[in-house]
């Protein structure tokens, strides 16, 4: 009977760490959808930007640069946008059809450094989509046109970078995470105490 308790309240355990392993998975790929419905949106705008005649009388490296910056903002959202699609995909897919416990530890850690580079490339991208529409009102507009568009829009990035600071800060402390990982195992651990100590 007691063996049947203790193999009961260790299924029962690990049963528990995986239901909450498994909110994990399910709040990254929730990241990841989030992550690429916007950076598709933002690819759509930078792909569209692309597709503008330039008028030919204009600086040639300032048609350099706007190219430059578009095409690189397209290329990082289309880069967000496949990290997350495969994230999504496959993640799941490994966490489930694993052996044991393991691959859903090893599935949240892979998501997590995922999240982090695709984060990094999403950063990017708006920085350079910024930076290609500055581009844009000095190739069609004339110098006070321009001069203005610079002006609000090099605000509006400093209070999107400024903004972005305080919400980081607010949710994503100095402290290192909590994760429902256990360490150990409880199975190992159980097994090696005698039956006599119970008794």
């Amino acid at each position: 009977m007691l063996q049947a308790n203790k193999g009961n309240l260790l299924s029962g355990l690990h049963k528990k760490s995986l239901s909450i392993r498994w909110m994990e998975l399910d709040y990254f790929t929730m990241v990841f959808e989030k992550m690429s419905s916007v950076s598709g949106l933002l690819a759509t705008f930078a792909s569209s930007a692309m597709m503008l005649s330039v008028p030919r009388w204009e600086n040639p490296w300032i048609v350099v640069l706007f190219l430059s910056f578009t095409s690189a903002a397209l290329g990082f959202h289309l880069l967000v946008i496949l990290i997350s699609t495969l994230c999504s995909l496959w993640g799941p897919g490994k966490a489930l059809r694993g052996d044991d416990g393991s691959h859903v530890h090893d599935t949240i850690a892979i998501l997590e450094t995922s999240q982090q580079t695709a984060m990094r490339f999403f950063v990017a991208g708006l920085f350079s989509y910024f930076v290609s529409s500055i581009l844009v009102s000095w190739l069609f507009f004339d110098r006070i046109g321009a001069i203005l568009t610079t002006g609000l829009l090099s605000l509006f990035l400093f209070m999107l970078f400024r903004q972005s600071i305080v919400i980081r800060r607010a949710f994503i402390t100095s402290q290192s995470f909590t994760t429902g990982k256990l360490r150990g195992n409880p199975m190992m651990e159980m097994s090696r105490v005698q039956p006599s100590a119970f008794g």
